[in-house]
C-alpha cells in the first residue's frame, strides 16, 4: 500500500505571525507586519510655497526668523549694523528732541489721510495715518527710518555686486547720512515715510532688471507706491540703475557689457516698468480730484505742462548740477564738496583706464556723466517745480557709486586711500546732520519764545472790552537770519504769521486765537499804518475789542 506523504509544513513567514488564544475569540487574533498596507493615494510632492506655509504652522516663529537671519552672510550683517550705528550718530539728537518745522506745526493737527495730497503724495497720508496713527513720535519714527535706510543701503550695495563688509558699510553710510537726508528728516512726517519710498525705489530697480513678467509687474507696483510717497525718488532709482550698468560694463566682462543681450533685456525691462508705473500713477492722481499747491506749481507736473521742454529743462538741470558740485551751500561745506569731486574725477579716470577698447572707454565715461545728471531727471518733466528739490538724495547714490568703483578698480594702496578719504567724508556728513538738527531745535525754541513775548505784551494792555483771546496779526514777522540761523531748504524757517501762531498757541495750550488782519478790520489796518513794527513797544495794542500786533506794513 503506497505511503501517503503528509502535506509539507509551510515555511514560516518572518513578516507574518499569528497567535490564537484558547478562547477562540477573533478579537484575540493579532497580526504584526513590517509592511504597511494602505488604501490611500500616494503623497504628491510638496511645492516650495506649500512647504513655506507648512513651516509657518509647524515651526516656531523665532526659529524661522533666526534661520532667515542666519542665511544672511556676515558682510551684509556687519554693513547693516554699521549703517544703523552711523545713522544714530547723525540723527540721535533729532530722535530725542522734538523739533517743529513750519509745516510740522500745521501737520501735527492733521488727523486723517489728507497729508501730502496737495502735492500728489497720497501715499504719505495713508502711511502716516494707518501705520503711525497720525502721531508725531520722533524717536520711534526716526528709528523706523534708520532701519529702512540701512536696508536700502545694503540692498543697493548688494545690487552693485559689492561683497566686502567695509565697502558695503561705506556705501550704506554715505546713502544714510548724506546731508540732504538730514533736510528730509527735518519734517516729522517724513522720518518714516520717505525712507520707505527710497527702499521701494531700490527694490523696484532690482526686480525690474530680472526682465521677467512677474518681477517687472511687481517693480511697477513698487514704483507707483514710491511715487505716491515721494515722486522724485524715481531719480534715485535712475541713478542706481545707471551705476549698475557702469559696474557691469567695467567689471562684468564681455557677457555683461552694454551690448550684451542680458544687459539690453534688463534695460528695456527697467524702462517699461517705470513708464508703466508713471502712467498708472498719473491716472490715479487724475481721478482723485486733488487741489494742488499753486505756490509750488505742482499742477503743472501732473498735467505734464512744459514736459520735455528742453529750453526750460536743460538750463535748470545744468544750473542745479553745477550748483551741487561747485557752488557753496549752507549746511554743506565746500571742503565736503571738494572731497566729493575728488571721488567723481577719480571714478572718471577709472572709466578711461579700465576698458581696453575705445568704444568701451567712451561708453563708460558717458555713463558716469549721465549718472551725474540723473538726480535731477524729474526736471525734464517739471522744470519749474520746486517741491521735489529735497529729493536730491540721489546725489548720495552717485557719490557712493564713485567710491565703490575706485575701491574695486584700484590697487591696495589706492583702495586704502579711498577708504580713508571716504571715512573722512562720512564724518563730515555726520557733523552736518547734527548741526542741522541743533539749528532747527534752537529755531523751534525761538518761535515759541517770540509767541509768548507777544502774548505777554498784548495782554499787559488793560482793556475792559477785550477777552484776552482774539489777536489780529498784521503782515508776518521775519525773524533774524544771523548765525546760527542761516535759512536753507527745511532748515531754520524764519517767519511767523497768523496761521502759524494760532497753531503754536494750541501746542502750548493757550486760548489765544490769532487771525490775519483784512479789509473787514479797517481800524486795525489804520492803526498798523501809523505805528511801528514789532518788537517796538507801540507795535501792540487793543483795537475794536481785539489785540493787535503789527509785523509788517504789507
Amino acid at each position: 500500500m503506497p505511503k501517503v506523504k503528509p502535506n509539507p509544513k509551510p515555511e514560516p513567514n518572518p513578516n507574518l505571525s499569528f497567535s490564537a488564544h484558547t478562547t477562540g475569540s477573533i478579537s484575540s487574533l493579532s497580526v504584526s507586519s513590517t509592511r504597511t498596507l494602505s488604501t490611500s493615494s500616494p503623497r504628491l510632492p510638496t511645492s516650495p510655497a506649500t512647504a513655506r506655509l507648512r513651516s509657518l504652522l509647524d515651526t516656531p516663529l523665532e526659529r524661522t526668523l533666526w534661520g532667515w537671519w542666519g542665511r544672511v552672510d556676515n558682510a551684509h550683517k556687519n554693513a547693516f549694523l554699521i549703517a544703523v550705528f552711523v545713522s544714530v550718530l547723525a540723527f540721535g539728537f533729532e530722535m530725542t528732541n522734538l523739533t517743529l518745522h513750519y509745516d510740522d506745526v500745521i501737520q501735527i493737527f492733521i488727523q486723517d489721510t489728507i497729508l501730502g495730497h496737495y502735492l500728489g503724495r497720497f501715499g504719505v497720508g495713508w502711511l502716516h495715518y494707518y501705520t503711525q496713527n497720525h502721531y508725531f513720535m520722533p524717536f520711534l519714527q526716526m528709528s523706523e527710518g534708520i532701519l529702512m535706510m540701512s536696508v536700502y543701503g545694503v540692498l543697493v550695495a548688494h545690487f552693485w555686486g559689492v561683497r566686502r563688509a567695509i565697502d558695503m558699510a561705506l556705501i550704506c553710510a554715505i546713502l544714510c547720512v548724506f546731508p540732504y537726508m538730514a533736510q528730509v528728516y527735518q519734517y516729522n512726517t517724513s522720518m518714516a515715510t520717505y525712507p520707505a519710498a527710497h527702499l521701494l525705489a531700490a527694490l523696484a530697480v532690482m526686480l525690474s532688471t530680472r526682465a521677467r513678467p512677474i518681477p517687472v509687474a511687481a517693480a511697477s507696483i513698487m514704483y507707483v507706491a514710491a511715487m505716491s510717497i515721494y515722486q522724485a525718488v524715481v531719480a534715485n532709482a535712475a541713478t542706481i540703475f545707471v551705476i549698475w550698468l557702469l559696474i557691469r560694463h567695467l567689471f562684468g566682462g564681455k557677457e555683461k557689457e552694454l551690448t550684451a543681450r542680458e544687459t539690453v533685456k534688463s534695460t528695456i525691462a527697467v524702462l517699461l516698468s517705470v513708464i508703466a508705473a508713471g502712467i498708472v500713477y498719473l491716472a490715479i492722481v487724475s481721478r482723485m480730484h486733488i487741489e494742488f499747491d499753486a505756490a509750488q506749481a505742482a499742477e503743472n507736473a501732473f498735467t505734464l505742462r512744459n514736459a520735455f521742454n528742453l529750453q526750460l529743462a536743460v538750463p535748470a538741470i545744468w544750473t542745479g548740477t553745477r550748483s551741487f558740485f561747485l557752488w557753496p551751500e549752507r549746511y554743506f561745506p565746500d571742503y565736503l564738496k571738494a572731497f566729493q569731486l575728488v571721488f567723481i574725477v577719480a571714478a572718471g579716470i577709472v572709466c578711461l583706464w579700465r576698458p581696453s577698447r575705445l568704444w568701451a572707454k567712451v561708453a563708460a565715461v558717458a555713463l558716469i556723466v549721465l549718472a551725474s545728471f540723473t538726480p535731477r531727471i524729474l526736471q525734464l518733466l517739471h522744470p519749474e517745480g520746486t517741491y521735489h528739490s529735497l529729493t536730491l538724495t540721489a546725489y548720495a547714490v552717485l557719490i557712493a557709486g564713485a567710491v565703490m568703483i575706485i575701491n574695486r578698480a584700484g590697487s591696495i594702496g589706492t583702495r586704502n586711500a579711498s577708504i580713508g578719504l571716504a571715512l573722512f567724508l562720512v564724518a563730515g556728513y555726520v557733523m552736518q546732520c547734527n548741526w542741522m538738527s541743533t539749528v532747527n531745535y534752537l529755531n523751534t525754541n525761538a518761535h515759541f519764545a517770540t509767541l509768548t513775548q507777544i502774548l505777554a505784551r498784548v495782554r499787559s494792555i488793560p482793556d475792559a472790552h477785550w477777552d484776552g483771546k482774539t489777536i489780529a496779526v498784521v503782515g508776518r514777522y521775519e525773524m533774524s537770519s544771523e548765525y546760527p540761523f542761516k535759512q536753507y531748504e527745511a532748515v531754520a524757517p524764519k517767519f511767523l504769521d497768523a496761521k502759524h501762531m494760532d497753531k503754536l498757541a494750541r501746542l502750548i495750550r493757550d486760548e489765544a486765537i490769532f487771525v490775519a488782519a483784512d479789509q473787514t478790520m479797517p481800524r486795525v489796518l489804520a492803526y498798523a499804518a501809523t505805528h511801528p513794527l514789532w518788537p517796538d513797544p507801540a507795535s501792540v495794542s487793543v483795537v475794536d475789542g481785539m489785540g493787535v500786533v503789527v509785523f509788517s506794513k504789507n
